[in-house]
């Protein structure tokens, strides 16, 4: 049996990984010249047990999220041939609860109880990195918040057993993975175009520096991200409900003598901290990082940033947005804030408003995952969390295993 899997971030290597554990030969397409050097590498990282999505009331999304936390670090540990608790993760977060935040705290804290329950009762052997999850989320006392963080601008935090993975160092565990394995053949710099139906076989169209290709395949999985509704749509498959792409920026930075609380400022258009434990920090602004919005089939085209003064305001914008809620964001030293890198990526998700709208479909994620068509296989992950979950449900199709 020929698969092609369409994307090589973290679920097509997923893919890739499970099937060519059971000796499915596999290509691997990616229009870079690697693995995982988009989306799964351009975010924070966390892997969610459903704190941040406090807006769903019905607990979908953070039931979702669970069951992907409870099997991300089970299932990558398998194909990567680790233990669950060499996965490098960060520290725990905290949530704040911004007082211009769309929720209460007695509406964020009573979901994050629930939440808590969930996860407790899913993941209860460790699985969740080795981490013993009995431990509700606390709220802190306000001597200890002022520690940290500004009362002008936050009412209250939570401390949680939430982490997130270091997306830098679970790229470069999964490329010498795939590089590795005899069964996975990348078929890199090369941009798909479409895929059509031929028989019992399924074709897929691309283009590479050689030019115009074509290859036949038993089965195709689209495990895009950014891509994923233009090449569905090759097929005649349209969403049934409104989307946003989102181009957003964010600073990742190396500090020698600053570590910050890892923390997720909630519930608005707000940010996220993230301190890897190894020096590395992920400093999110939304306001400033969301550079552009489309609800075509197609993302945004990136923006130049490296350039200034296009990247000095992007820069500033985060550093004082955040100081703003944790003021030692403004105690990095100078030389470290201007070595900081400005990355970022596409973010996709359901919804014709933003984040800042209660009403918004970008708050609910629970409606994800993979869906059949014959031999065609497209997956909407949703969350990096839901990642490898979703990674198995459908190798476990192309396989035939119900």
């Amino acid at each position: 049996m020929r698969v092609a899997v369409l994307g090589a971030g973290l679920l097509g290597t997923c893919v890739a990984m499970d099937l060519a554990d059971h000796k499915v030969t596999v290509d691997l397409y990616d229009r870079n010249p690697a693995a995982m050097t988009q989306a799964s590498l351009q975010n924070e990282g966390k892997i969610h047990l459903g704190y941040v999505y406090a807006n769903d009331r019905s607990g979908r999304s953070a039931a979702t999220m669970v069951e992907g936390a409870a099997t991300f670090a089970p299932f990558l540990a398998r194909w990567l041939g680790l233990q669950v608790s060499e996965i490098r993760h960060s520290g725990a977060f905290n949530y704040a609860v911004h007082r211009d935040s769309l929720l209460s705290v007695d509406q964020v804290e009573t979901h994050l109880r629930l939440s808590h329950e969930m996860a407790r009762r899913r993941i209860g052997d460790g699985s969740y990195f080795g981490i013993d999850l009995a431990t509700p989320p606390a709220r802190l006392s306000e001597a200890d918040v002022e520690e940290e963080y500004d009362m002008r601008a936050v009412q209250a935090v939570y401390r949680t057993q939430e982490v997130g993975i270091d997306p830098a160092n679970l790229a470069r565990t999964i490329r010498d993975r795939v590089e590795a394995d005899p069964h996975i053949h990348p078929v890199f710099n090369t941009e798909i175009q479409g895929v059509e139906v031929g028989g019992r076989d399924i074709e897929v169209i691309c283009h590479s520096g050689d030019g115009p290709g074509r290859g036949r395949y038993d089965h195709v999985v689209n495990a895009l991200w950014d891509g994923r509704l233009k090449v569905d749509s090759t097929l005649g498959l349209a969403p049934e409900r409104p989307w946003l792409f989102r181009l957003k920026y964010y600073l990742r930075l190396r500090s020698s003598t600053t570590r910050l609380p890892s923390t997720t400022i909630v519930l608005g258009r707000f940010g996220d901290v993230v301190d890897y434990l190894d020096g590395s920090v992920y400093l999110s602004w939304y306001p400033t990082g969301i550079q552009a919005q489309s609800s075509g089939l197609e993302p945004p085209v990136p923006i130049p940033v490296t350039e200034e003064p296009k990247a000095e305001m992007i820069r500033r914008g985060i550093l004082h947005g955040l100081a703003s809620v944790i003021p030692g964001v403004a105690g990095i030293p100078d030389t470290e804030q201007t070595a900081a890198e400005i990355l970022g990526g596409v973010i996709f998700a359901w919804g014709a408003t933003d984040i800042d709208d209660p009403n918004s479909g970008l708050h609910n994620r629970f409606s994800v995952g993979p869906h059949s068509f014959g031999n065609y296989h497209t997956v909407d992950t949703g969350k990096l969390t839901l990642a490898p979950l979703f990674a198995r449900s459908v190798a476990d199709r192309v396989r035939g295993v119900t």
